[in-house]
This record gives C-alpha cells, sequence and structure tokens, in this order.
C-alpha cells in the first residue's frame, strides 16, 4: 500500500542535506549522461562546482533541463519472498533546469557552504598544508546551480515483515 504524501518537502529537504553524494543526469538528445558529485542543497537550488569545460558544461549550454537523485540506505536487508533482498531506504529526485552561476556573491555564498559541508575529514587539513575557502580561490571552479522546479521521493521500510512505501511530491 502507497501512502502519497502531497507535500513532503520537510521529508524530503532532509534527505536532500544529509545525502553527501548526488547524480545528476542531463541528455544531450542522443543518449543520457549522469555523473555522481558533491553539492549542497539550500532554499530550492542544489548547487555544485565542476571545472569550467568539459561534457556537463557542454549538455547544460544546450539542454539545461536536468535530473538530480540522491538516496540513503539504512538497516539490514530483509526478507522477501525467502530471499534477503530488500534494504530500507530513502530517494529524492530533483527536476529542474541548471545554469552557471556568475554572480560572484552568490557563487562564494554557494562555494563556503559546500566547502563546510564536506568536513575536515575529507579535506586535506589546515595543518597540512589545506586551505580554506574565500573570496580569492573564486576563479578555481565554475558554479553551477540547479534551480529546482519539482521533487518526488520515496520512502521504503520494511515494518513488521511487511514493505511499507511512503511517496512524497513537492512543486516550486
Amino acid at each position: 500500500m502507497e501512502d502519497i504524501v502531497e507535500d513532503g518537502l520537510q521529508e524530503m529537504t532532509a534527505v536532500l542535506k544529509s545525502a553527501e553524494v548526488g547524480r545528476i543526469a542531463l541528455s544531450d538528445s542522443s543518449k543520457p549522461y549522469i555523473v555522481p558529485i558533491n553539492f549542497l542543497y539550500q532554499n530550492g537550488k542544489i548547487a555544485f562546482h565542476c571545472a569550467f569545460d568539459g561534457k556537463k558544461l557542454d549538455i547544460i549550454s544546450k539542454n539545461p533541463n536536468c535530473c538530480f537523485e540522491v538516496d540513503e540506505f539504512m538497516g539490514e536487508v530483509s526478507y522477501h519472498y525467502d530471499s534477503l533482498c530488500h534494504l530500507d531506504f530513502d530517494s529524492v529526485l530533483v527536476f529542474g533546469k541548471a545554469r552557471i552561476e556568475n554572480d560572484e556573491d552568490l557563487k562564494l555564498q554557494f562555494f563556503k557552504k559546500l566547502h563546510s559541508k564536506y568536513k575536515e575529514l575529507y579535506r586535506k587539513p589546515i595543518s597540512e598544508g589545506g586551505v580554506r575557502f574565500d573570496k580569492t580561490r573564486l576563479h578555481e571552479a565554475c558554479c553551477v546551480v540547479i534551480d529546482i522546479e519539482e521533487l518526488t521521493g520515496r520512502r521504503e521500510r520494511t515494518v513488521d515483515g511487511k514493505r511499507k512505501t511512503v511517496i512524497w511530491q513537492h512543486k516550486f
């Protein structure tokens, strides 16, 4: 039985904020292209950094429509018809348009928050020559922002030996 929650924005926001890796899916009209990235979710936008050239930016310049996906798996694998094959999870799909952010103030804001999201564990420590992100480093990477139009999500749980699915939907 599926429960549909028309506005699961709070639940989906929690998943988007806690996920460390997302996948952006693009289409250049001949075939799909999907890439894992680290990212920041904030106020109805996904932001990430990349090189100033490459396949992602080439495709975005031709077709900014995109889908972005995150998922989190949790718990133990459970049985389904006498086989261990179910894992509890939350997932969110983001539908929107990707663009390059050129406003230096917004780019700096996104990059500082992105940098602080990924803890020291993932960066070279300052004590070993690592650096903090500041305005002087804006020229080092391109900032891509996905302006979100719609979110859909799914939560799967095993409850009393049965699968329970909750579907979320939110339009901006």
